[in-house]
C-alpha cells in the first residue's frame, strides 16, 4: 500500500485553514495553520473532538520514531462527520465516529484470512500516515464506526485502547479464571475491567505506581499488589491472594523486561501469560524461569493491535456498546485535559507521567463531559 505522507502547508488557508500538531524533528513540536483537506474518494473529512495520547506517541513525538517528517500524531480519535468523498455510502455528514487507525491493504495472504494486524502493507493513522492531533482529518470511510448519542467523544476516543486489551483476552478462557494484569496504564486498567466483564473469578493488578493502582482498585480490581518490594516478595503476595493457586491468566502490559519475566513465574501450571506490551530493551529469561515454561506447559500468546474480521472486528462493536452502556468505565483513566493550543505541554505531561493514566486533547478546544 503506498500512501503519502500529506505535508502540511500554510499557502491558501483563508476560511479553510486548520490547527494541527505537526512533529517537524524529535522533539520539535509545532502548532501549525495548514490548508483543511478534501476527502479523496472512499474517504471521510472528520472533525475531530477528542484525541487521547498513546505512549506510542511519544517517541514519534520526543525521540527518532517517525516515519517521516513533518507528522501529525495521534491515533486515538472520535469525532464528527463534515465532509464526505466520492463513493462513500454508508456514513453521512453528522455522523458521530470514532475512528479505527489501522489501514490494511486488504490484498495480503494475512488480509484476505481476516488477520488485519499482520498486513504486509499496511498504512497506520498517526504514524504512517497523518493522524488526529488535529481539529480536522481524512481518513477511509472503512475506518469510522458510528457511535451512540450516550456515547462522549473523550469515551469514545479510548474505544481503541479498549480493543486492544479484549483482543488478546479473547483468544483465552476467562470465565472462571483468576487473571493477573502487570503494568495499569491505560491498557492494564482496561485489561482489569475487561477480565471482569468476560467472567474471571479473580483480578488482581500490579504494579510500582500507588496512583494508578488506586484507580485499578475502583474500576474492578479485587486484589492490588505494589511489586516494587522485589519479586520474591511479590510472587509470595500472589500466592497469598490466590490461596497458593498462582494465575491461570497474565496480562503483561507494561512493556518492561522485568515484568516480562515475572509474567512467566506468576503463571499456574497449564496458564497462560499473554503478552501486549512492547519491549522497551532485551528481555533475558534466566534458564530456571525459561523452564517454567515447559514443567508448568504454559500457552504464551503474543498480541499486536486489536482487529478480526469482519474489519475492523468484534473488539469494536463490543467496545463502543461496554462503553456506552457504562459497563466499561474510563472516567477515572482521563486524568489530564488539554486544548489542541497545549499540546506541547500535553505531550510533556505524558512523558513525564506522574499522576498520570491518559492525557486528552480536545481538538475542538472545549472539554466534552465524561
Amino acid at each position: 500500500m503506498d500512501i503519502k505522507p500529506i505535508l502540511p502547508t500554510t499557502k491558501g488557508v483563508g476560511s479553510l485553514g486548520k490547527t494541527l500538531v505537526a512533529i517537524h524533528g524529535p522533539g520539535d513540536i509545532r502548532i501549525d495553520t495548514v490548508t483543511r483537506p478534501n476527502p479523496g474518494p472512499n474517504e471521510v473529512l472528520v472533525k475531530v473532538e477528542a484525541c487521547g495520547i498513546c505512549g506510542s506517541d511519544l517517541p514519534r513525538a520526543f525521540g527518532d520514531g517517525a516515519h517521516f517528517y513533518p507528522v501529525v500524531v495521534g491515533h486515538e480519535a472520535a469525532g464528527e462527520v463534515v465532509e464526505i468523498g466520492h463513493g462513500v455510502s454508508h456514513l453521512q455528514v453528522g455522523d458521530r465516529v470514532a475512528i479505527a487507525p489501522l489501514v490494511p491493504c486488504l490484498d495480503c495472504q494475512f488480509c484476505q484470512q481476516g488477520m488485519y494486524s499482520l498486513c504486509t502493507s499496511y498504512s497506520f493513522i498517526g504514524s504512517r500516515q497523518q493522524g488526529c492531533m488535529a481539529e480536522y482529518v481524512s481518513v477511509p470511510s472503512r475506518c469510522l464506526l458510528k457511535i451512540p448519542k450516550e456515547l462522549s467523544y473523550e469515551k469514545a476516543a479510548l474505544v481503541e485502547p479498549a480493543t486492544v486489551s479484549l483482543h488478546i483476552l479473547l483468544r483465552v478462557a476467562v470465565a472462571g479464571s483468576r487473571v493477573v494484569v502487570l503494568g495499569t496504564g491505560t491498557i492494564g486498567l482496561l485489561a482489569v475491567q475487561w477480565a471482569k466483564f468476560l467472567g474471571a473469578a479473580q483480578v488482581i493488578a500490579v504494579d510500582i505506581d500507588d496512583f494508578k493502582l488506586e484507580i485499578a482498585k475502583q474500576t474492578g480490581a479485587d486484589v492490588v499488589l505494589n511489586s516494587r518490594q522485589g519479586t520474591r516478595e511479590t510472587l509470595a503476595q500472589l500466592k497469598e491472594a490466590t490461596c497458593g493457586h498462582m494465575a491461570d491468566i497474565v496480562v503483561e502490559t507494561a512493556g518492561k523486561a522485568i515484568t516480562q519475566v515475572q509474567s512467566i513465574e506468576m503463571a499456574a501450571s497449564s496458564g497462560n501469560v499473554l503478552y501486549v506490551g512492547t519491549a522497551e530493551k532485551d528481555v533475558h529469561v534466566p534458564a530456571r524461569t525459561f523452564e517454567m515454561i515447559l514443567r508448568k506447559e504454559l500457552t504464551i500468546l503474543g498480541s499486536w493491535m486489536s482487529y478480526s474480521p469482519p474489519f475492523p472486528g468484534k473488539e469494536w462493536s463490543m467496545a463502543i456498546e461496554a462503553l456506552a452502556q457504562g459497563r466499561i468505565k474510563v472516567e477515572k483513566l482521563i486524568t489530564h485535559r488539554f486544548g489542541i493550543d497545549e499540546a506541547v505541554t500535553a505531550l510533556e505531561v505524558m512523558r513525564d507521567g506522574v499522576n498520570t493514566v491518559k492525557v486528552m486533547l480536545l481538538c475542538s478546544q472545549q472539554k466534552q463531559d465524561t
